[in-house]
């Protein structure tokens, strides 16, 4: 089974760890929350503290108590306690600035009075409902105006309620100025990051409670939310000074909180590899929960200081156990599955050996170990989670970059061949029209020209071949051949041009036969638009129409009428003042024009009535109706 692990994943992920807790523990955590404050500032002088236990948290309290010598740090176990514990400090001079003075009690709450002025006291000191101001370090001044040069007294009232340790340390005085700058990066760990580290994964999780609703990745947006709010539970357990509930409540809370956060952790990192263990978020919430059980059960049920103490020990080892646990998951994740978020999983793990440290300290706390790791390193958190995503977006936009690239050769690769292709059937097309044209004019030439000349020969060879039937029949070829150029050459011209070449050729032959010609168009007449075929079929019809009138009507005038209709069809007269013998429907030529015209679409009629002429009627479409 060994064989099946990643060892060089699992490799360059042990470097990476390495790496982030040198630059974090070495570059961050040191420089920022245990750099070296310098000097101190030369101290009050302290003459000795008294303390005495008081029946009720006053100022008159102290006068009738019995104050008995002591030792700072001062250490009483295990009950509901208030103490007055007097410092009696000597001033050779009063500093002009007065003097500063960080008190550092583990009490519930505090009052400070500086010769039996009140100089800091907030919040309530009744026990059962008092509040926990007690638990906040910060640096007060004392005013000049306050003190006196020789001896002055320093009077603290103490309340402890529920958790069974009262500790009172010997308090840090100075020349105001001088103990501000001294303590000031120490005060700004102890009450500021708190409450920025609160904000920033207040944030977080958040944001990460609206991606559980709208990410597919439901799990590690909910473990993201959890654990980020299991850590502002724990900032605002030390920032936020009354909370609804006191004494045993407290400490049930605070263990609550802190014994959750190492399983939240463990959580967050099943649910991040995208492959959680389905059996292992169930147990440890089992586990967790009976460790609470266990804990509210010491507290409830059994004697201080064991009460606190046992408690303190198992969430210590809670806090080890999944702490390693996280590792170790972590570890097999990456042991078992190809994963490149190297930096994400270094960072996390910032987590656990914060973990660690912070069990270790409860185990050997005279080793030097710091104190509250796991909170100051919770920050990182975020940075990992920051990290996490430009990274993700970054590729995600290289991938869409690179999908773009893709997209526009594919792009470009399909309109060439949409191009060649496109070129291709226009070849084909023109190769098709000229293919069609060309069997139009062969049948053209055999049907017309062939069969005149073919007739002229056979007359020829039997003899019956008269000059003047010769040249009328060779007179009707030059026709039929010139009405077959001239429908070629009207491609792409207008009727009205097609119209006009007719009128130039067909004007002398009439004129020649001693007949009057007259041509009358309406202005401004919008005529069909008609391709060659079409131009010619209309040329063979006018030209039969003006062959007969030249033959047979004995006319002496030939009239040839464009109008336009009162419904927009173009109507063409061809019309002459002959003998009138021709009859619609009779002989072969009028049958021949009729068929021609419906084969373009054009209406037909003929008109003829003897001694007054005849007349060939034309009804053409409207171009709308042929656009159309």
């Amino acid at each position: 089974m060994l064989g099946n692990l990643n060892w060089r994943q699992l490799g360059k992920l042990v470097a990476m760890i390495c790496l982030v807790q040198a630059v974090y523990w070495l570059g961050i955590e040191g420089p920022l929350f245990h750099a070296d404050p310098g000097e101190a500032p030369p101290p009050v002088e302290q003459l000795g503290t008294r303390i005495a236990r008081l029946d009720s948290p006053t100022l008159d309290a102290p006068y009738t108590a019995r104050f008995a010598e002591a030792e700072l740090p001062f250490t009483h176990c295990c009950d509901t306690a208030m103490f007055a514990a007097e410092i009696t400090i000597r001033l050779d001079d009063v500093p002009p600035a007065g003097l500063g003075i960080i008190s550092t009690l583990q009490v519930d709450n505090y009052r400070l009075y500086v010769n039996d002025s009140l100089l800091v006291g907030e919040g309530s000191l009744t026990p059962g409902a008092g509040t926990f101001h007690g638990q906040k370090t910060f640096l007060t001044r004392i005013p000049a105006g306050m003190l006196t040069a020789g001896e002055n007294r320093l009077t603290y009232i103490t309340l402890r309620d529920g958790f069974p340790y009262t500790d009172i340390y010997p308090p840090l005085i100075g020349e105001y100025d001088a103990m501000r700058a001294f303590a000031s990066p120490r005060l700004w760990v102890l009450n500021d990051f708190p409450r920025y580290a609160a904000m920033l994964l207040g944030l977080l999780g958040l944001l990460a409670t609206v991606m559980v609703f709208r990410s597919d990745d439901w799990r590690f947006a909910a473990w993201l939310s959890v654990l980020s709010g299991a850590i502002v539970a724990n900032y605002l357990y030390g920032i936020e000074l009354d909370p609804p509930f006191g004494g045993w409540g407290r400490m049930v809370a605070f263990f609550a909180i802190n014994m959750f956060i190492p399983v939240a952790l463990l959580g967050f990192i099943d649910a991040w590899t995208g492959r959680p263990l389905r059996w292992l978020m169930p147990a440890a919430l089992a586990v967790y929960g009976a460790a609470l059980a266990y804990v509210v059960w010491r507290l409830l049920a059994t004697a201080m200081p064991e009460a606190f103490d046992t408690p303190t020990m198992v969430w210590s080892w809670m806090l080890a156990a999944f702490s390693l646990a996280t590792l170790a998951r972590l570890l097999w994740h990456f042991a078992r599955e190809s994963e490149d978020r190297l930096l994400e999983s270094a960072l996390m793990s910032v987590l656990v050996a914060a973990g660690l440290f912070d069990a270790a300290e409860d185990w050997f706390p005279d080793a030097g170990f710091s104190e509250q790791n796991l909170l100051t390193a919770a920050p990182f958190l975020m940075l990992a989670m920051v990290a996490a995503f430009l990274a993700r977006n970054f590729r995600l936009f290289q991938s869409q970059a690179a999908l773009s690239t893709m997209l526009q050769a594919r792009v470009a690769e399909r309109e060439a061949e949409l191009a060649v292709a496109y070129a291709r059937e226009q070849e084909l097309v023109r190769q098709q029209a000229h293919d069609a044209e060309r069997r139009r004019i062969m049948q053209d030439i055999h049907d017309g020209l062939g069969s005149q000349l073919m007739s002229m020969m056979l007359a020829a060879r039997l003899g019956e071949a008269e000059p003047a039937t010769v040249a009328e029949g060779l007179q009707a070829v030059i026709d039929e051949m010139r009405l077959m150029v001239d429908s070629m050459d009207s491609v792409g011209e207008s009727l009205e041009a097609a119209l006009g070449t007719f009128r130039a050729r067909m004007q002398p032959r009439v004129t020649a036969a001693g007949i009057a010609f007259d041509w009358r168009q309406d202005d401004g007449l919008t005529l069909p638009d008609y391709g060659p075929r079409d131009v010619l079929q209309l040329f063979r019809i006018m030209q039969e129409a003006v062959t007969n009138a030249l033959k047979h009507a004995g006319a002496k005038t030939l009239t040839i009428t464009l109008t336009r209709d009162s419904d927009g069809a173009i109507a063409l007269h061809i019309a002459d003042d002959g003998a009138g013998t021709a009859q619609s429907g009779a002989g072969r030529g009028l049958g021949n024009m009729a068929r021609r015209a419906e084969a373009i679409g054009a209406g037909f009629a003929v008109m003829s009535e003897p001694g007054k002429g005849t007349r060939v009627s034309l009804r053409l479409s409207p171009p709308e109706a042929i656009a159309a």
